[in-house]
């Protein structure tokens, strides 16, 4: 366990990737239990032949759901294309009704967008798996049918109804407090590996990293912050370069950007400057975020310049920086929590207003002495 100084200590991340079986898009089918069969029969003993109907209903077939965990990096978990979801049984005589299906719950990485896919190759999000056990029924089992213990009518068996079938597409977007942007080589990798125990490829050429990781960070006073290291960017990358726009998107969603420098390439604004046109290109909105500069490689270069100057090979100002990052965290995270508060208040306000305006609309239909 490594600790910087004596204000945060560096967990281990529980990441853990194969670069070869990364994936973060996928299209599955999914397809819920059906109902189980009603039962028609009747009441019998040793004195009564044919009593009332007595048949009880089919149990209602299983759900599927998707459920959002931060245990997950990556939808390889989902082994096969097709998820099939539980019958539910035969009603029975005495009027018991048939088991339900059990439900499928399947565990996706948090960020997860999920889509419907329509007939016409139109998509239509269904959910944003946006938080830890966040869950979103993909798929309704269906009901189970009747017996004629309920519906004394019928005479011939009632099937149950068939589960819904679905095409969803998943579609990761990492989640994380900080997302790291620089180009190859500039040693994001380095600094992730530095700032948590996350075990990131590490190289000294480019593109040594192929896919987004994430380490966890947690400070002495209990707070924990996420870091994503993505695959480095070049020019023109929106235009698809180099590993293009398919993880830009994963910056879409961190709360604070960190530009990673390269001290030793030298012409650091032009750097900057590159990273975010690249940035603007693909979605001029992510340069909204906050963000923070620092400049890597500090033990191999005499110069100085005006942003943070670290070493993440040896440690140097990597825990000054992480404070700087807790700081911008926790008031990022405070101002989402005081616009949750006033979305809450504005809520409950609009809903008295609703019932106060129904009230002098309506008013009370009493009688008068």
């Amino acid at each position: 366990m490594k600790i910087y100084s004596k204000f945060c200590t560096i967990l281990k991340s529980t990441a853990s990737f194969n670069e070869r079986h990364f994936v973060d898009k996928m299209k599955i089918k999914v397809k819920a239990g059906d109902g189980g069969k009603g039962c028609v029969c009747y009441y019998r003993d040793r004195i009564v032949v044919t009593g009332a109907p007595d048949g009880g209903d089919g149990g209602k077939g299983g759900d599927i759901y998707l459920k959002a965990s931060q245990q997950i990096y990556d939808l390889s978990i989902i082994r096969k294309p097709h998820l099939i979801g539980i019958n539910g049984k035969q009603g029975m005589k005495l009027k018991c009704n048939g088991k339900t299906g059990s439900d499928i719950k399947v565990s996706v990485p948090l960020g997860t967008l999920v889509y419907e896919l329509k007939s016409d190759d139109t998509k239509e999000l269904i959910a944003d798996l946006d938080e830890h056990n966040k869950e979103c029924l993909v798929a309704k089992g269906g009901a189970g049918g009747k017996g004629n213990a309920r519906n004394i009518g019928i005479r011939e068996v009632q099937l149950g109804q068939q589960g819904q079938e679905k095409d969803i597409f998943l579609e990761v977007k990492t989640l994380a407090d900080i997302g790291l942007v620089g180009f190859p080589n500039a040693g994001k990798s380095t600094l992730l590996a530095a700032a948590s125990r996350a075990l990131p490829k590490i190289a000294d050429y480019p593109f040594t990293t192929l896919n987004p990781m994430v380490g966890k960070v947690r400070f002495v006073d209990n707070m924990e912050m996420t870091i994503a290291d993505i695959p480095g960017l070049i020019e023109e990358a929106h235009n698809d370069k180099g590993l293009g726009h398919e993880f830009l998107r994963h910056i879409e969603r961190c709360r604070l950007l960190l530009y990673v420098l390269d001290g030793q390439a030298g012409n650091i604004e032009e750097q900057l400057q590159i990273l975010k046109s690249e940035i603007k290109e693909y979605n001029e909105k992510i340069l909204e975020k906050p963000y923070l500069v620092c400049v890597n490689k500090a033990d191999l270069i005499k110069q100085e310049f005006d942003y943070m100057m670290i070493s993440a090979k040896h440690g140097q100002n990597v825990g000054q920086l992480l404070l700087k990052c807790k700081y911008q965290i926790e008031k990022i995270r405070n101002e989402m929590s005081t616009n949750k508060q006033k979305e809450r208040e504005n809520e409950k306000s609009d809903q008295l207003k609703r019932q106060q305006l129904e009230k002098e609309l309506f008013g009370s239909t009493g009688r008068s002495n």
